[in-house]
């Protein structure tokens, strides 16, 4: 074989070899595609139930509205500072039940003359309903005065007779515990989440619908930038969990011919 026959088919070889890396990339790329595929695919019968068991959670009427505009846990704001309603595709648009018993909630409490001290919303979890530490406890303390007691007769009346559980948070603002009984802000808002349960409990709502937890200054609404902020981070959250069934969603991946 002369010389330049030789090199002429060595240089072929070389000029194919990236057809490999070629070929390992496509079956790569198809393995993602159907990957992604099979993530994709959700049992769309199901997922229509599970967004009519999150509208049919409560069943009460009113008109939806925000007591305190600038507290908001639903997930983002509009221009105008209200919160921006969740939208579930496949379900018609308009005020769903638990914006509905939101808007009672607000209501009911707006009666009683408390002004920014009560913001009651509709998140992604449930209805929050955000108590401010003025409202509620003396500073430093976790007993409850008798002043806060109306405003919680108001809300336990109307979760007693539903089965949703609640989820109790306590909150405090950045400044330090001055009660030698709770020396962090964790224990103080603790016991403030613990002080409005047990009082509900003891109201007639069953303890197994609770659960309870502290965050103290580190779940901020506001920057504690002045005395306003701080008494709004301040507070103790009520949430009625939305009730959903659970396993509606089902991942099936297709099946893959060998």
């Amino acid at each position: 074989m002369s010389r330049k026959k030789k090199h002429e088919e060595e240089h072929e070889g070389h000029d194919e070899r990236w057809l490999v890396s070629y070929a390992d990339f496509i079956t790569l790329l198809m393995v993602l595609f159907v990957i992604l595929y099979s993530m994709g695919q959700v049992n769309v019968e199901k997922y229509k139930r599970l967004a009519e068991s999150m509208r049919s959670a409560f069943s009460l009427g009113g008109a939806s509205q925000v007591v305190d505009s600038q507290i908001n846990q639903a997930g983002g704001n509009s221009e105008e500072g209200t919160a921006k309603p969740i939208v579930i595709p496949g379900i018609p648009e308009g005020p769903t039940q638990s914006e509905e018993v939101a808007g009672q909630l607000t209501s009911m409490l707006a009666s009683q003359h408390l002004g920014n001290q009560v913001s009651v919303q509709t998140n992604i979890e449930g209805i929050l309903i955000s108590l401010s530490e003025k409202l509620i406890f003396q500073e430093g303390q976790a007993d409850l005065p008798p002043e806060a007691l109306p405003v919680l007769d108001t809300i336990t009346g109307m979760v007693r007779p539903i089965s949703n559980k609640i989820r109790l948070v306590g909150h405090t603002s950045d400044l330090p515990s001055t009660n030698p009984l709770y020396p962090t802000n964790w224990e103080l808002s603790l016991a403030r989440a613990m002080s409005v349960g047990r009082y509900m409990i003891n109201a007639g709502v069953s303890p197994d619908r609770f659960i309870i937890s502290g965050q103290g200054e580190f779940s901020p609404v506001f920057p504690n930038d002045s005395d306003q902020h701080r008494a709004l981070n301040a507070r103790v959250e009520i949430i009625i969990v939305y009730q959903v069934e659970t396993n509606l969603i089902n991942i099936n991946p297709p099946a893959i011919a060998p």
